[in-house]
């Protein structure tokens, strides 16, 4: 039997205090998990109609660029949570597995945040000039070819070369035997950051549960 949906209702200023440190800390990764899971959905929906026009490939991309920026993001703001004084003594006063569960995100963290910022920097958080400028230099001798739709008007024509520009920055500097090799690899150091999300949630119990607060639910 599916679980119902559940509306509750609080004040904002009890949960997120004024001048509170730990508080803006929770808030911050709150608006984050709300991004990231947007960005989820506009990577695994399998039809957006209206945001398929170009292809379900470009923006199936878009959505991943879009989500390791946030990523990155989260894993700065749990970072900033799981250094917080506060929040550090709530933490040792659960239980070992969410000890645990902790523990195998950061060292997740640490042998996949140097990826995920790279990625980030290169192509997510700004479109650089540089990457493309080193990539479109080792492409000088290649037979690579793109796409470029023309239509009637400027909502129906699309540059799809942009997309095999993109999955070509992240592996510039890369022979091509070994760029589809190096390209899964960085997706699956991504990927295993992708736990933050439910730390998320995880994060926000300990928070309520320590700060002892109530929900009241709306009917």
């Amino acid at each position: 039997m599916p679980i119902a949906l559940r509306t509750r209702v609080f004040r904002i200023s009890k949960w997120f205090p004024p001048n509170d440190v730990l508080a803006a800390k929770i808030a911050r990764l709150c608006i984050l998990r709300e991004d990231f899971l947007l960005e989820m959905n506009g990577v695994l929906t399998e039809q957006i109609k209206d945001l398929d026009c170009h292809s379900e490939e470009w923006r199936r991309l878009y959505f991943v660029r879009n989500l390791i920026r946030t990523l990155r993001e989260i894993e700065a703001g749990m970072q900033r949570v799981l250094s917080d004084p506060e929040f550090a003594v709530h933490l040792a006063g659960q239980g070992p597995a969410v000890r645990k569960q902790f523990a195998e995100h950061t060292a997740s963290m640490a042998k996949g945040i140097g990826v995920l910022k790279e990625v980030r920097d290169d192509i997510c958080g700004h479109v650089q000039e540089g990457p493309i400028r080193e990539t479109l230099n080792e492409l000088a001798d290649s037979d690579l070819c793109g796409i470029l739709e023309t239509g009637p008007t400027l909502q129906s024509t699309y540059y799809k070369f942009a997309g095999e520009l993109v999955i070509q920055i992240l592996v510039r500097g890369v022979p091509d035997s070994e760029k589809h090799q190096v390209f899964m690899e960085k997706l699956e150091k991504i990927a295993n950051l992708v736990q933050a999300f439910a730390l998320i949630d995880r994060v926000l119990d300990i928070y309520m549960e320590k700060r002892n607060l109530r929900l009241r639910q709306q009917r």
